[in-house]
């Protein structure tokens, strides 16, 4: 028996176009009759089949030409052994990706309760590298690559702000601050994500503490956001050990205008009175 286009494309649940675009990539081969209309039988409908087949393992369109009209039992099997590794990858990924992501909505579940509130904890050891000081970008090519290569290992890396000692602490006068972004190693050996470039920094678990801080509009992120963590600082007979390091939250629009909610580790070591 043979059907129209319409047809298989209802029985099939496949756009016309979309029929129409895989004849041309050589998936199908339908016969014409004297009006150019094209016919389909069980045969060429078993094609479609086998391209809904091979698209739900994710191979190209190419690659399912090649199975459907060129592959032989050992290229099959060669080609369904390679994918067994592709499904272990994407397994990985995901696995790792649910982790962070959690973490993550932890983080964000936390805002409310954390906001401007201050403890004692310590700081994750991260990877990072800056790119952007204060308003301005460094030039790409600075990084050698590194810029474009950890873009593209989006979500596993975060947005990091860095905020020196010396500017922190003089921060009546010296608003200087620099972004960029950061990494757990876990993450960065799990995918091989370059950390031995001379321009990653690498930041030490250590006693710290910890807070969400609350920037609004464009310009207004300040160092004094930091005031009431170095009140909390002083008050536990603590003093300011090193550069403050903080983790972009979220960017979010309320009635009341634009929020950006950032996390920050303070590293803190106790004052010797004598």
């Amino acid at each position: 028996m043979k059907y129209k286009i319409g047809e298989v494309s209802r029985i099939l649940n496949i756009p016309i176009d979309t029929i129409r675009y895989l004849e041309k990539k050589n998936i199908v081969n339908p016969s014409k009759d004297s009006n150019n209309y094209r016919f389909y039988e069980a045969w060429d409908i078993n094609f479609l089949t086998e391209y809904k087949k091979f698209r739900s393992f994710d191979f190209s369109v190419p690659e399912v030409e090649e199975i459907l009209h060129s592959d032989n039992l050992e290229n099959f099997i060669g080609r369904i052994s390679k994918r067994q590794k592709y499904f272990e990858d994407k397994l990985k990924y995901y696995t790792f990706l649910k982790q962070k992501n959690q973490k993550y909505l932890d983080s964000l579940n936390n805002i409310k309760k954390n906001l401007w509130k201050c403890s004692f904890t310590e700081c994750p050891s991260i990877y990072y590298f800056i790119h952007r000081f204060n308003y301005k970008y460094a030039g790409k090519e600075k990084f050698d690559g590194l810029f474009e290569t950890w873009l593209n290992y989006f979500p596993f890396i975060d947005t990091i702000v860095e905020m020196q000692l010396d500017a922190v602490m003089n921060r009546d006068t010296n608003n200087n601050y620099e972004w960029g972004f950061s990494i757990k190693k876990k993450y960065a050996d799990a995918f091989n994500i370059p950390l031995n470039s001379d321009k990653v920094n690498h930041v030490k678990s250590t006693q710290s503490v910890y807070t969400v801080i609350c920037a609004g509009e464009k310009g207004s992120f300040s160092l004094k956001l930091l005031n009431k963590a170095l009140e909390f600082i002083e008050d536990n007979g603590c003093e300011l050990a090193g550069n403050v390091i903080g983790n972009l939250l979220a960017r979010v629009h309320e009635p009341n205008g634009y929020f950006r909610y950032i996390e920050v580790w303070l590293p803190v070591k106790k004052i010797d009175k004598f």
